[in-house]
């Protein structure tokens, strides 16, 4: 029979008072760092006890910086002084750069806005302002546009003026993962387009690993080997200095296409009237078109390295091909782009994984020379995903560079104004559950004082997101996925629809305005004519008159 044990209660005492014991030892070791890992005090007490490092841990700063400035480093007067040359010495319309299906360009102006007749002509009537009431919905429930340019020189002045009257405009989107595949941009596009005319989907890359992605133009791309941006330095040269701010640049191999074809998936992309795909051809080379899966012509080039366009016009445009017939070698495909004769096209620019530095490492003479080719109105810069942290709040460092991306926008796109679009709102997983993250407002913040300190516009994405109850609502409603960073087709049709109202009501705010100044500076007459009796007879003759005057 075995022994019973015996009585284990005093020695379990000594071992939970040993553990105790070290467990308070442990409390007191300070905060170390480890391989570069800072640890943080392990205390048992923590609801209790406070110690001074804790205090200096809360107000330390991150040892690292948001970002790397020296990895960004952009020389802006060089780049002004690159965009100057190129465009005093590029013709967007010779022919060393362009041809056309029709002979188009002896018929129409392109690049910026076209010289306006310099004869003095009457002030017209003032035409009533359109007011968007049947649109806009009460002004509490928009956010609106904030433009730094100043009463003299107001930003978006311009492009409000031109939406206004009806005139062309074009609008380049650049932004992250946020509006990747169309998302938000396709919304935008088809409201301005449902209210100041216009068609088509905007810009496409030649070829890119995310194409089926976006719903708004189908791609097919054969033989090409894209190359984005983000990863520029494995890219080859001379591919590695051709990038454009859409990102992406396409190597050709003999016999490389690319189909795009229209959908239906928003108003007005079925169809357009104009395309253009821009290039650079290198060697001497042979390009096939082929419009609607049926007319067919071929355009050659010899080798240069200037930016190339074919530019298409045809009373409906469903579908396009380019290939490659010769002159593959060097051969760099950007891609095309799908608009009306008039209204409002928008070109989605989207790069995930970009903090909107990434634009320093495009070339500044493509994106003037494609600038030239058709100017651009407005720019807008919508970044900031890929640079929050949950536990920042500081992003001076960052909002300085944000003030470069300004800068650099304007050298390449001189024609255009400049809409920074505040980091929208995201939520995060802690130990009370999903809770915002706060540094998302700090930073836009940040983003804000950037653009009033160049003087340009600011729209804070994060406050129309928390008008609408914020990345937690988003998600509950489908609008964006369980990572509570990225909104989904759904999301971004409520935040394009945020974003066009704040348009509208500035293009509302400027008409007024522009009416009123016009009103004054309408000369008044505050005494009556005086009234001359009329001439008969002799008193018509030419001396006659000039003696009765002399009286």
């Amino acid at each position: 029979m075995s022994k019973p044990n015996g009585d284990c209660s005093a020695r379990g005492v000594l071992v939970a008072a040993a553990t105790l014991a070290a467990l308070i030892a442990i409390s007191f070791i300070p905060p170390i760092d480890v391989w570069g890992v800072s640890l943080r005090r392990a205390s048992i007490f923590s609801d209790l006890v406070r110690f001074d490092d804790d205090d200096a841990a809360a107000d330390k700063p991150a040892r690292m910086p948001e970002i790397d400035v020296e990895e960004f480093h952009v020389d802006l007067d060089k780049v002004a002084e690159t965009v100057a040359r190129t465009a005093a010495t590029s013709s967007p319309t010779g022919a060393e750069t362009s041809v056309s299906w029709e002979g188009i360009f002896d018929e129409q102006p392109t690049g910026g806005d076209a010289a306006r007749d310099t004869v003095a002509i009457a002030e017209p009537e003032p035409e009533p302002v359109e007011d968007f009431a049947d649109i806009l919905p009460a002004d509490s429930l928009i956010i609106p546009i904030e433009d730094f340019g100043g009463a003299d020189s107001t930003t978006l002045g311009r492009l409000y003026e031109k939406l206004l009257a009806g005139e062309p405009v074009r609008i380049a989107f650049m932004g992250d993962s946020f509006v990747e595949g169309d998302i938000l941009t396709a919304d935008l596009r088809e409201s301005l387009q449902e209210t100041f005319g216009g068609g088509g989907v905007g810009f496409v890359p030649a070829a890119s690993p995310f194409t089926g992605f976006r719903q708004t133009v189908k791609t097919l791309s054969k033989g090409w080997t894209p190359y984005n941006i983000m990863q520029r330095k494995s890219v080859p040269e001379p591919y590695s200095g051709d990038f454009f701010v859409s990102g992406w640049v396409a190597r050709a191999s003999e016999g490389a296409s690319t189909r795009w074809e229209m959908t239906r998936k928003r108003r007005h992309l079925d169809r357009c009237r104009r395309a253009r795909l821009l290039f650079i051809s290198r060697e001497p080379s042979k390009i096939t078109v082929k419009l609607n899966d049926d007319e067919l012509r071929e355009f050659g080039f010899d080798g240069d390295e200037t930016v190339r366009q074919i530019v298409i016009e045809d009373d409906s445009i469903a579908s396009l091909e380019m290939i490659v017939k010769s002159g593959a070698a060097g051969f760099v495909g950007y891609g095309a782009d799908f608009d009306d004769l008039g209204g409002v096209s928008l070109d989605n620019f989207s790069v995930r994984s970009n903090n909107g530095q990434a634009m320093f490492w495009t070339d500044p003479a493509v994106n003037a020379q494609i600038n030239n080719m058709r100017a651009y109105d407005l720019v807008i810069l919508q970044y900031g995903l890929n640079i929050m942290q949950a536990d920042r709040r500081d992003y001076s460092l960052y909002a300085r560079q944000v003030e470069k991306m300004i800068r650099f926008a304007r050298s390449c796109f001189p024609t255009a104004a400049v809409l920074v679009m505040g980091v929208s709102d995201r939520s995060q997983k802690n130990e009370d559950g999903i809770v915002p993250m706060e540094s998302a407002r700090d930073l836009a913040r940040w983003q804000r004082e950037a653009a009033s300190e160049c003087g340009a516009a600011f729209w804070n994405t994060y406050d129309a997101m928390q008008l609408m109850g914020g990345m937690t609502r988003f998600v509950a409603n489908g609008w964006a996925g369980k990572d509570y960073t990225h909104i989904n087709y759904a999301g971004g049709a409520q935040v394009a629809r945020a974003l066009y109202h704040a348009m509208l009501l500035g293009a509302r705010e400027y008409g007024r305005a522009a009416r009123e100044r016009m009103e004054k500076s309408r000369p008044v007459i505050t005494e009556p004519l005086l009234e001359i009796e009329p001439l008969a007879g002799d008193a018509l003759r030419p001396d006659t008159i000039l003696t009765e005057f002399a009286k």
